[in-house]
């Protein structure tokens, strides 16, 4: 290759596309060739244009570098499009969250968390409590208000023996299917809220009853006499559906029909076979006294516990008299 040729390369390279004019070129040129003619002896000319070409390169170098950061400072690189927009992030829970978003109409009911034993109930206005000891309306665990946005439930937590009092819970829900929610805890305070032990929830609904209405539990076998009275605490749905009986440790019972809404309640008591319901004055539907006498008591557990009588007395005429009551299990039971 030739001076000349390893010139323009050199030159080509440095200047990384500096644009340079014809007359640029020419005064370089003239001044490397007047170098050249300056010296009288012929073997030194190679050397002196090679020095010069050198010479060239340096300058030329220094002024692309000059030239392209003049650039850089006075604006930023011409076409270079939109900003790509970052990609959404991916719903992790998209798969479990099948189904429609919960209406407040979908919420409103008793639940319970499938294969497991917390029970919840939303409840008009706005009330919600959740608990696994089997307990929805006398100190349930978790007790507080509820809102509904889009699929995101939040919950203000008033209280409860669970010590989640201040906090605020969010879950999303979906209705998979009629008689189904599932719920993904998404937000709970600092520690886990002791009543709802996981992320992902499957709920089940036990008022109004979905999923049971034929399970005839008194066709059951191994009936015995009830005799201890803690057999009996816990909350139960009727056979056929329509009420739940919540029996507390404190004497207290609730009956719950509709989507929860309590009916009556009172103190119960079990003597000699028999489990007794006296109302309370402010009972909803029975007056102060009404009792309900529920004879020849008996118990089996199969899986869970199950309860079956004969009705001895029914002052308050209520309809709450299945032929047997289930236990919706929890953590005791």
């Amino acid at each position: 290759m030739s001076i000349e040729d390893r010139l323009m390369r050199d030159i080509s390279t440095v200047t990384r596309g500096v644009v340079m004019t014809d007359s640029d070129l020419r005064d370089a040129w003239e001044d490397i060739d007047d170098r050249i003619q300056s010296d009288k002896r012929q073997h030194r000319r190679s050397m002196v244009a090679v020095a010069a070409a050198a010479v060239l390169v340096l300058v030329l170098g220094v002024g692309a570098f000059l030239t392209l950061d003049a650039e850089d400072k006075a604006a930023p690189p011409a076409n270079q499009g939109p900003t790509p927009t970052p990609s959404p992030s991916v719903d992790t829970h998209a798969t479990f969250l099948t189904g429609g978003a919960p209406t407040v109409e979908d919420l409103q009911a008793v639940w319970r968390l499938d294969n497991g034993n917390v029970i919840m109930r939303f409840a008009p206005p706005d009330l919600v409590s959740f608990d696994h000891d089997g307990r929805l309306f006398d100190n349930p665990g978790v007790q507080g208000r509820y809102t509904l946005d889009g699929d995101t439930i939040r919950i203000t937590v008033d209280g409860g023996p669970y010590g989640c009092g201040g906090r605020e819970i969010a879950m999303r829900a979906s209705v998979p299917e009629e008689g189904k929610l599932h719920f993904v805890i998404t937000e709970q305070g600092e520690g886990a809220c002791a009543g709802l032990p996981d992320q992902r929830l499957v709920m089940e609904r036990m008022l109004p009853l979905a999923g049971y209405e034929d399970f005839l539990a008194s066709r059951e076998r191994g009936w015995q006499p009830v005799t201890d009275s803690q057999t009996l605490i816990g909350t139960y749905f009727a056979e056929g559906g329509g009420y739940l009986l919540e029996l507390d440790r404190g004497n207290q019972y609730h009956v719950a029909s509709g989507t929860g809404e309590q009916v009556d309640y009172g103190e119960w008591a079990l003597e000699r076979g028999k489990l007794t319901l006296t109302s309370w004055p402010d009972s909803v539907q029975c007056s102060s006294q009404d009792r309900l006498v529920m004879g020849n008591l008996e118990f089996t557990r199969p899986h869970t516990t199950m309860i079956r009588f004969d009705v001895q007395r029914n002052d308050c005429g209520g309809g709450w008299t299945p032929k047997s009551w289930v236990l919706i299990p929890y953590e005791g039971s």
